[in-house]
């Protein structure tokens, strides 16, 4: 099918066209039938048109430079079918001058919205509710052209979109699971202590029981090698991945996310929440099962948590599900979500609920994973659209997830399904548990995105500062009060209202003004 944009012939649905491959059988019998020799539908048959030849586009790359490798490897397919001409490069927010499209974080999507530096991209049949610099006339037929009803809904309806609008497709995503040691559960006499303890040796169902499995592994023998053990190892202390924060606020998610609050983090006001009483129980939990790690684990950043977990030193880890190859060197690994709250905190009548199950949101660290968005101010409107469609399609996106160098999760049904994104990388990872741990957690009846206001960045800078002083002994509620000060003092710097309007766009849940307030107030 061909469709007109002004004078250019654009052939819809090509990325089903490149999906063939020509030496399968049954394209062969196709060429036998319809291209015999002489024949006029031979004679019209061939690759598919250039719809865009001549164009030069620049596809630029915000932090996490370890992807940029993976992404340069798709740029000559595309190419070749649009005859445009790629080339890939890094950038940050003040360098997208000559960009067409930019690939980033989720965190750092309020960042661009405030800069007014995204195209957005109209779903079929909608308008947007912005009026942002080229956002009203995004051509619709660009987005469901690559099956955007089979990317999980969490990436589709939260990661991607900003409010109603949609600023980006999702690359790959992120997750926090819970790895255990498979032998320390089998073993017949870890069985029979733990009865005898009034325990039951499965993946945990809330943080109280988790805690309880970590006491009971600490000092004891529960491999069998003769050595005594500890019972968990996390990300304490500075750690660049982010692991540490996420694992905080994912397990103050379960206590601290009522089911009637979209809010999190903050009052739908910009008031934070962090010093609250369900922030301060997560927190004081967390650090409490630092007595129950290998000595000097305090300071663990997440990579010393792996090692930690892969010689066999602890029974459990919280890492993110893509990290699973560095899991293990040839013991089973099993996999789990991570807990609920047998609790959880009811903010508006200050005071303390108890559901009928556990309450169990899940956490997406850095914004949901990696996007892809359109520049607003790219000249090469139709072909930057094109290529966002084919870095966040099914082919690119599975070609992605399996690179060792930086894994991502799938975002797409599809490919959740069909578990790691290379079993070979992490064979002692149990594929099915994995697979229902990931897609549990995705499809969670209440997800939480990472905060993805702009600065961020800077949010979570102040929260690590007062996890670590409550992880180095400063009681909990101090350290959370000095964070909560410090996010006021930032959101203050950026102008409250329009702090509080990108807060509530972030959340996908309340109705804002099309535009922020001025930015200052």
């Amino acid at each position: 099918m061909v469709a007109v944009v002004g004078n250019r012939a654009v052939y819809e649905g090509f990325e089903e066209m490149r999906s063939v491959r020509w030496g399968t059988p049954g394209v062969i019998v196709l060429a036998v039938i319809f291209g015999g020799c002489g024949s006029p539908v031979a004679e019209k048959s061939g690759p598919p048109k250039q719809p865009f030849r001549g164009a030069k586009l620049v596809a630029a790359l915000i932090g996490d430079q370890a992807l940029l490798p993976g992404l340069k490897s798709q740029q000559g397919e595309w190419s070749a079918t649009s005859g445009a001409e790629l080339s890939f490069r890094e950038a940050d927010l003040t360098s997208l001058q000559g960009v067409d499209v930019v690939i980033f974080s989720g965190d750092r999507l309020g960042d661009l919205v405030d800069a007014s530096a995204l195209l957005v991209l109209r779903d079929a049949g909608t308008t947007p509710s912005s009026t942002v610099k080229g956002g009203d006339d995004a051509t619709p037929e660009a987005v469901d052209t690559f099956n955007l009803g089979d990317i999980a809904p969490a990436f589709r309806d939260q990661v991607a979109k900003y409010g109603d609008d949609r600023y980006a497709f999702s690359v790959g995503g992120s997750a926090l699971v819970l790895a255990y040691r498979r032998d320390a559960f089998e073993r017949e006499p870890n069985k029979a202590a733990a009865k005898i303890a009034g325990l039951t040796l499965d993946p945990p169902k809330t943080w109280a029981d988790l805690d309880a499995l970590v006491r009971f592994f600490h000092g004891r023998d529960w491999d069998g090698d003769g050595k005594l053990d500890a019972g968990i190892a996390l990300a304490w202390g500075v750690d660049a991945e982010g692991v540490a924060d996420a694992t905080y606020l994912a397990r103050a998610a379960g206590p601290g996310q009522h089911r009637d609050q979209y809010s999190f983090l903050f009052s739908d006001k910009m008031d934070p929440r962090i010093a609250s009483p369900p922030f301060v129980e997560a927190l004081r939990g967390l650090v409490a099962l630092t007595k129950f790690a290998p000595p000097d684990a305090a300071r663990y950043d997440i990579v010393d948590a792996r090692a930690a977990f892969r010689s066999g030193k602890v029974a459990f880890l919280i890492d993110r599900a893509e990290r699973a190859a560095t899991w293990s060197e040839g013991k089973s690994i099993g996999v789990a979500p991570l807990p609920g709250s047998e609790r959880v905190y009811n903010p508006d009548r200050k005071e303390w609920e108890t559901p009928a199950r556990p309450n169990a949101p899940a956490f997406l660290p850095r914004g949901g994973g990696w996007v892809v968005g359109v520049v607003a101010s790219t000249s090469n409107r139709e072909a930057a659209i094109d290529l966002a469609r084919y870095l966040a399609g099914p082919d690119v996106t599975n070609r992605l997830r399996s690179d060792r160098a930086f894994p991502m999760l799938a975002t797409r049904n599809t490919q959740l399904g069909q578990g790691l994104g290379d079993p070979r990388s992490a064979p002692d990872v149990e594929v099915r548990p994995w697979s229902d741990a990931v897609s549990r957690t995705i499809n969670a009846e209440r997800v939480i995105v990472g905060p993805r206001i702009p600065d961020a960045e800077g949010y979570l800078a102040d929260l690590s500062k007062g996890r670590i002083a409550a992880t180095n002994g400063e009681p909990a509620e101090a350290a959370l009060k000095t964070v909560a000060d410090a996010w006021t003092t930032r959101t203050k710097a950026h102008g409250l209202a329009r702090q509080t309007w990108h807060y509530r766009r972030s959340l996908n849940r309340f109705v804002t003004a099309p535009e922020p307030p001025p930015r200052g107030e």
